[in-house]
Parts: C-alpha cells; sequence; structure tokens
C-alpha cells in the first residue's frame, strides 16, 4: 500500500474537522511534513469543505424566486472557487528549501517575516516546517491551538526532529496574543522559552483594521513579531515548501 493510501478519505476528514485524538493528529502532522501526495489530498478535502460551507451559506433560491445573480453573489461563488483553486495549486511543496530571513527584534512589535532559528543541538533529518493558522480567539479554541501547537513541539522534539513552527495570527484570532485579551499568556510565554523554534506572528493588516474600526491599539505579548499580512505570509510558506495546517 502506497504512503497515500494509509489513510481513508473518512479518517482525513475527520482530521480536516478538528474530529481526531490528539496522538492520531500528531501522526497525520508527521506524516503531512513527508509526503506531498498525503497532504495534496488533505489540501483537496479542505477545499471541498469550504465550497460546501459556502454552498449552505447561500442556498440557491427556488426556480419560481430566483433572481438574476447580483454582484455579492458571483462574489461570493468566485470566492468559493478561489479556495479550491488555491488549495489545489499552492499544494503542499514540501521539498522546496524555505528562505531563511533576519528575525525582527522581539522587544516589540515590528513589521516583518518571522525568523527560521538554527536548529537546536542534536536534531536530525530534513527540517520539517509548518506554518499554523489561527483566526478564533475564543477561549476553547485557543486552549485547544495551544495544546495541539505543544504537542506537535513535543513531539518532533522527542523525535529529534529539526522543525520550525510558526503560528500566525490574523483575524479574531488576534485575540490570542493581545496583551489585555489573550486567554493564556503565560502559557504562550512558557512555550516561547521552552522552545526556540516556535515563533507566533500577528498580521498587520488586523491590527491596523481593529484600530480603524473599533478605535483599539492593540498592545502584542512580548516576542510576538508582527507581520504585513496573515493570508499573504501562509501563502509564501507554503511557496516555500511549508507545510499548512489550520487550528
Amino acid at each position: 500500500m502506497s504512503e497515500p493510501d494509509k489513510y481513508s478519505d473518512e479518517f482525513l476528514s475527520a482530521f480536516v474537522d478538528g474530529q481526531l485524538a490528539a496522538e492520531e493528529k500528531e501522526r497525520v502532522y508527521l506524516e503531512l511534513s513527508r509526503d506531498e501526495a498525503l497532504g495534496r489530498r488533505v489540501c483537496e478535502l479542505r477545499g471541498m469543505r469550504e465550497l460546501v460551507r459556502a454552498a449552505y451559506e447561500n442556498p440557491p433560491l427556488p426556480s419560481r424566486l430566483r433572481r438574476a445573480p447580483t454582484i455579492g453573489r458571483r462574489a461570493a461563488g468566485a470566492a468559493a472557487a478561489l479556495v479550491l483553486a488555491l488549495s489545489l495549486a499552492l499544494g503542499w511543496l514540501l521539498q522546496t528549501p524555505a528562505v531563511s530571513q533576519q528575525p525582527p527584534d522581539q522587544t516589540a512589535p515590528a513589521v516583518g517575516s518571522a525568523a527560521d532559528a538554527p536548529p537546536a543541538a542534536g536534531v536530525t533529518g530534513a527540517p520539517v516546517r509548518v506554518v499554523i493558522h489561527v483566526s478564533d480567539s475564543g477561549r476553547a479554541h485557543v486552549a485547544q491551538a495551544l495544546d495541539e501547537i505543544e504537542g506537535l513541539l513535543k513531539f518532533y522534539r522527542a523525535h529529534h526532529q529539526n522543525a520550525r513552527v510558526e503560528v500566525v495570527i490574523n483575524g479574531d484570532g488576534l485575540g490570542m496574543v493581545r496583551a489585555d485579551a489573550a486567554p493564556f499568556p503565560e502559557r504562550i510565554r512558557r512555550l516561547q522559552r521552552e522552545y526556540g523554534n516556535l515563533v507566533f506572528a500577528a498580521c498587520q493588516n488586523t491590527i491596523d483594521r481593529l484600530r480603524r474600526d473599533r478605535g483599539i491599539a492593540a498592545r502584542l505579548l512580548p516576542g510576538v513579531v508582527v507581520i504585513d499580512s496573515g493570508v499573504a505570509q501562509i501563502t509564501r510558506r507554503q511557496h516555500q515548501g511549508w507545510a499548512y495546517i489550520q487550528v
């Protein structure tokens, strides 16, 4: 049996929907970092899920009530198609070497790209690079996200894997790393201390929108870097060969 066939579509759908146990998720994460074909399957399933969600949010009218398509409805359809197209086109280019970048000063937020730290002593194997996307700052969601992030880091450390993990935060997820709103600031600080291969990166566009729309000047937790755009950063990382995980 080939590597991509080890998992059924039902199993991978459960993974995409966040329904697997922590140990099963870690096993899939490891396989995704090694197997490009498996990554494409997960991308396809995620894209299909987004299309189904868009269809339910914008159900077609009965024929007798159907009106001419509006610009908004056409735009929604185009956006759904774009999700699938990007998922398939960007893929999981795991063999492309990532571009090493100079880290910004972590004493205060600064616009730029999150850095690749040098591997810790004793790590072996080809580098594994994972970008994790967080866009929800609800307490339960952040707790689950931190559990998965820490579980992944522990797994790579236990297996002496040369790994880089970047958590890209945008939209409603910004509260995860805001000094005045973060539900688990001490846990984030502990993870930053314990894992030099972990970076939390906040979206400047989200920060600007929060200031413009709500008059809030976001102050971030120490060590959180600022990137120009969460979406752009994820796209860059995928082009550089990073595996993409949304939690």
